[in-house]
This record gives structure tokens, C-alpha cells and sequence, in this order.
């Protein structure tokens, strides 16, 4: 997968989990690709996350309420995967979002306690 549609893919994950639902024609007017591409990338996207549609395409709810619980490994794991891609990719690829999830997960193991996991 292309840094270019892995990045496709996590804006439209961000886009579906908002209450509206959207149709491909917004989505791809959206993200500048074709319906096509939109109509590829939510079947992709539907393998990691549980998509429908009612008039128009939506995250299932009970997916965005689910809290993952992560041991101190894994969210340092994770951490690190986030400051390389900031080293390597810089502005041009960590966005906002990724920005302010990084921050969460620096939050989680800061208040983490001896989970060693």
C-alpha cells in the first residue's frame, strides 16, 4: 500500500466515524479521487473497520465507542511507529490527527503504572 492511500485511507476513517453519513460522490470530491477510488477504498477499509451504509457510508457506532486497552509495550511500540514517521515523512504525512493521537498515547503511558504487558 502507498504512503499516498494509507493516508487516503486513514482521512476517510476519520470522515466516516463522524453521525453523517456520506455519499462516495462527497467523499471523492472530498479527498480528490475518483468515485471508483472511494468505492476501492471503503472495501479496503471495511477489512479494519466495520463499515455500512444508510444514506451514505458510516462507521458502525459500537466501533467508535470501543476502548482498546493497550499494555505500556504496546503503546510505546506504537509511539515509536509515530515519531518515525514524523522523522521520515515530516508535515507531508503527520497530520493533525496523528498529531493529537500521539499525544493521547504519550498521556496513557505517562499514567501508566508497572504495565509491563
Amino acid at each position: 500500500m502507498t504512503r499516498k492511500k494509507a493516508e487516503r485511507l486513514f482521512c476517510l476513517a476519520n470522515i466516516l466515524s463522524s453521525r453523517k453519513g456520506y455519499r462516495a460522490a462527497e467523499l471523492a470530491e472530498t479527498l480528490g479521487v475518483s468515485e471508483r477510488t472511494i468505492y476501492r477504498d471503503v472495501v479496503d477499509l471495511s477489512d479494519l473497520v466495520p463499515i455500512y451504509y444508510d444514506h451514505g457510508y458510516r462507521v458502525l457506532r459500537e466501533a467508535r465507542a470501543a476502548d482498546t486497552a493497550f499494555t505500556q509495550r504496546e503503546l510505546l511500540a506504537i509511539k515509536l511507529v509515530f515519531k518515525t514517521m514524523e522523522l521520515v515523512g515530516g508535515d507531508r504525512f503527520f497530520t493533525p490527527a496523528m498529531r493529537a493521537a500521539l499525544s493521547k498515547i504519550e498521556t496513557r503511558i505517562s499514567r501508566s503504572v508497572g504495565d509491563d504487558g
